[in-house]
């Protein structure tokens, strides 16, 4: 009897040919922060300084390892339907955008940040969207990927931890990636703190304490979450942060895909949205039916990935009860997870 295990919550683009692209953006060592002094406004880190600007490329492959390139490179600033208008000086591959804060790459479409964006006035996050299209064998694909920038008020206890990762993406040449943890305190960063991992929701104890890991192929099936939670000391009982990314297995036979089964597409009073979620061979593009399915969902907070709502099932409904929280709206991640066996 072979046993499986699944995870995912990203999107996925069904390719011709029995293939599929994964995309992600990948940064430069700089975590997408910045913190607002309260009293002076100042804004730190100071993304207007050539050493501190971050710099988001997106990087496409497939599970078949098929060439992927990537044009029409268009990015968005909290905003799906005005796109940034890259129509200022040149230097180099760069051209700068008509607001004076972002700066295009012509060759990879990366983007970097060249401007503060945080300010007394702008305290919440902010987004960003990617999009481009695709082509593989010949054939175009429309392909789009969203991060979000945090941005908060800075003080004596405001804590922010990151997890930087050499690669998002497991693939054929790139077998494992390494998880780098930063933690902050006032925007400044600190050394001496404790690291906790996660699994999802499950500790990862063998890391326990360790602020750089490795992971390989055979800790991610399909899609993997990994959460660090930080603490000031190791005999602490209370985090002062909790940081999640996503490692993806490109070459996983298997992957959960996770789509809204609903008529409704967003969530609002009275209309909530259903998320379901089905297990795909990446090689045949069949929808795998298991007779004795394990499912797990949840819908999670994005701001410190705890645990919203879980349901033992293959959909779960999101409300306003997951999204208005904190005195805000706020949006949610649905994850899905399947072991079976055959």
């Amino acid at each position: 009897m072979d046993n499986y295990s699944a995870q995912g919550s990203i999107t996925i683009k069904r390719l011709r040919h029995g293939d599929s692209l994964f995309i992600t953006l990948q940064t430069n060592n700089k975590p997408l922060y910045q913190g607002v002094d309260p009293e002076s406004g100042a804004v730190r880190p100071d993304w207007t300084q050539a050493a501190n600007q971050p710099v988001i490329t997106p990087v496409a492959n497939t599970i078949r390892g098929n060439t992927v390139t990537l044009s029409q490179h268009t990015w968005y600033y909290n905003s799906n339907s005005v796109p940034l208008s890259f129509t200022g000086a040149t230097s180099g591959d760069w051209v700068t955008d008509s607001s004076g804060k972002f700066q295009l790459n012509i060759t990879n479409g990366a983007l970097k940040i060249i401007a503060n964006l945080a300010s007394l006035d702008n305290i919440s996050n902010d987004s960003l969207m990617y999009k481009a299209v695709a082509t593989v064998g010949g054939v175009e694909y429309d392909i789009e990927k969203s991060t979000d920038i945090l941005i908060q008020i800075v003080g004596a206890s405001s804590y922010a931890g990151f997890i930087i990762a050499s690669t998002e993406q497991l693939t054929s040449t790139v077998e494992t990636a390494t998880l780098t943890t930063q933690l902050q305190l006032s925007a400044e960063p600190i050394t001496d703190y404790h690291v906790k991992w996660y699994k999802d929701n499950t500790e990862w104890s063998a890391k326990a304490g360790q602020k750089v890991i490795t992971v390989g192929r055979d800790d991610v099936d399909g899609t993997q979450l990994f959460i660090a939670e930080f603490y000031k000391k190791s005999t602490d009982t209370d985090h002062v942060y909790r940081a999640g990314i996503r490692i993806i297995d490109t070459r996983d036979g298997f992957q959960v895909i996770c789509y809204i089964s609903s008529a409704n597409k967003e969530v609002d009073t009275g209309s909530p949205v259903t998320v379901a979620a089905k297990i795909v061979n990446q090689r045949t593009n069949a929808v795998v039916t298991p007779s004795t399915p394990a499912w797990r969902m949840d819908v999670m907070k994005k701001s410190d990935w705890s645990v919203l709502k879980t349901a033992n099932a293959n959909t779960i409904q999101v409300t306003t009860a997951e999204t208005d929280t904190d005195g805000t709206e706020n949006d949610v991640e649905v994850t899905a997870e399947c072991t079976w066996s055959e």
